[in-house]
């Protein structure tokens, strides 16, 4: 039997993501998110809690976020939780939680941008689907027509950018 790290979080992002590029050269980003909670007191009152997150993320995904996630939008997402310790200039020992980003879906409306964002990654798909293979040949009419298809359906959801305007 397999014991995984996972942690699933329905939440509002609390703060401009924040971006950097560590030594390595790779890129990481960092934001905050907010779940709320609520139960009944002894007393039979309803109490809500507001729980805060840190959530990183490393690789491709982090130009994704740093575009669409702003202050207050709805994420949910999937992750691992890493526990540090360390020590401070102060000689306090210092302890912190973080959420490692594997998955994550937006959870708004168009007018917030998320779908903007899913469609950034459904023609990003569309267009890799749509690349010639090395052994293809534009001479073949079937598969121009084929190109000439699919570069279509990628039209049809969004204006063509200069890429799709290339002649092959």
């Amino acid at each position: 039997m397999q014991i995984r790290n996972s942690v699933t979080l329905i939440g509002n992002v609390g703060q401009l993501p924040v971006t950097k590029t560590l030594s390595n050269g790779s890129r990481m980003i960092e934001f905050s998110l907010a779940t709320n909670d609520s139960y009944r007191n002894r007393d039979g009152q309803k109490v809500e809690r507001t729980e805060w997150h840190r959530i990183k993320a490393f690789g491709k995904v982090v130009d994704v976020l740093e575009r669409y996630l702003t202050r207050g939008s709805k994420i949910a997402l999937t992750g691992s939780i890493r526990y540090s310790k360390w020590t401070d200039k102060y000689e306090q020992t210092r302890t912190s939680t973080d959420i490692f980003l594997d998955e994550f879906t937006f959870l708004e409306s168009k007018d917030r941008g998320a779908s903007e964002a899913e469609e950034a990654l459904d023609r990003d798909s569309v267009m890799q689907v749509a690349e010639p293979s090395p052994a293809e040949t534009a001479s073949t009419p079937a598969k121009t027509k084929k190109r000439r298809a699919t570069k279509k359906s990628t039209k049809s959801k969004e204006t063509a950018t200069a890429a799709e305007d290339l002649p092959f």
